[in-house]
């Protein structure tokens, strides 16, 4: 269980940031919540709504702070971006978004952070390698959200055109969170049976419409409701209790690659167990060829994105 003094900092007070200090809350995750922002009347009002919440749950201190109180915690959670509405490929806010994230990691590293990076700004697997080379944090340290979200919306899918509870569909999306990712349909499986033999599945639509399905499914809300900010938050939430509480759970998260697939120099996401340290565990699914060329492929959308950044 976490400690009594656990403190969990949240850098960025917009639509995402405040949804995940309410999930934190929901969830009775820390003692403590950080919130740091730019403006600085809005991060203490959102403080003081936080905190109004608290005597109807149990006891957390929540206040709008500096790095040097972001530097006693045990996570991190950088959600801060560029304003305005998603359009197109996440990959086109990496220009603006870099420069927000490396001046707020700057900050952070600068006060003696050596807790749990977790990154939630898009294009969040770039970022997070971002952060994990300019850190000087361990391997490991540093963690994107990744494809835990997609693989969610790939479960909720599947169960919902084959009648069944999406906590007995298990699939896995790797690779990039955004236009390039992978779908393992070579191991996907409902309570044990390979999707390819489970009742019904002829009745699904296409893989590559499923797939579609999945990586429009962020654009659309964001294009409704101008934003994406619940379930994202509930998948921050859900990688802070497996550190926190040190579960070792395998979840689909963003890290550098040190040669699985045959991949380096790029954070992207296979399952990895989370426990305490952060990413403990890489693990490497056995792909099929179609899906190694895929993963290959992805990697390299995202080297090229970052080589393309770094001559900007």
């Amino acid at each position: 269980m976490p400690s009594q003094r656990t403190r969990i900092t949240v850098i960025g007070c917009g639509h995402v940031g405040t949804s995940c200090a309410y999930a934190l809350l929901q969830n009775h995750l820390a003692r403590e919540i950080v919130l740091i922002g730019d403006t600085e009347n809005l991060v203490h009002g959102e403080a003081l709504d936080l905190q109004q919440a608290v005597p109807l749950g149990t006891p957390v201190t929540i206040f709008a702070g500096t790095y040097k109180d972001a530097a006693a915690s045990s996570i991190a959670i950088i959600t801060v971006g560029t304003p305005g509405k998603f359009s197109g490929s996440r990959l086109d806010m990496l220009a603006g978004n870099a420069i927000i994230v490396r001046s707020c990691m700057s900050k952070l590293m600068a006060e003696g952070f050596d807790g749990v990076l977790l990154i939630a700004t898009n294009p969040l697997d770039v970022l997070t390698y971002i952060a994990q080379t300019e850190s000087g944090l361990p391997v490991g340290q540093v963690i994107g959200t990744g494809t835990l979200l997609d693989t969610e919306r790939l479960r909720h899918i599947l169960g919902e055109k084959l009648n069944v509870d999406a906590r007995s569909v298990h699939a896995a999306v790797i690779g990039e969170h955004g236009d390039s990712s992978v779908a393992v349909w070579s191991a996907a499986q409902v309570a044990g049976i390979p999707l390819a033999l489970y009742p019904g599945v002829d009745t699904l639509p296409s893989q590559e419409e499923l797939l579609i399905s999945v990586r429009h499914a962020g654009p659309e809300v964001a294009a409704l409701k101008g934003n994406t900010c619940f379930a994202i938050a509930a998948c921050v939430t859900r990688i802070c209790e497996a550190i926190l509480r040190d579960e070792r759970s395998v979840l689909m998260v963003s890290t550098m690659m040190t040669g699985q697939y045959g991949l380096k120099e790029v954070s992207l996401s296979t399952p990895c167990i989370v426990g305490n340290c952060g990413v403990e565990t890489v693990l490497e699914l056995r792909l099929n060829e179609v899906e190694q060329k895929s993963l290959e492929a992805s990697a390299a959308v995202l080297k090229r994105a970052y080589a393309q950044l770094q001559k900007s």
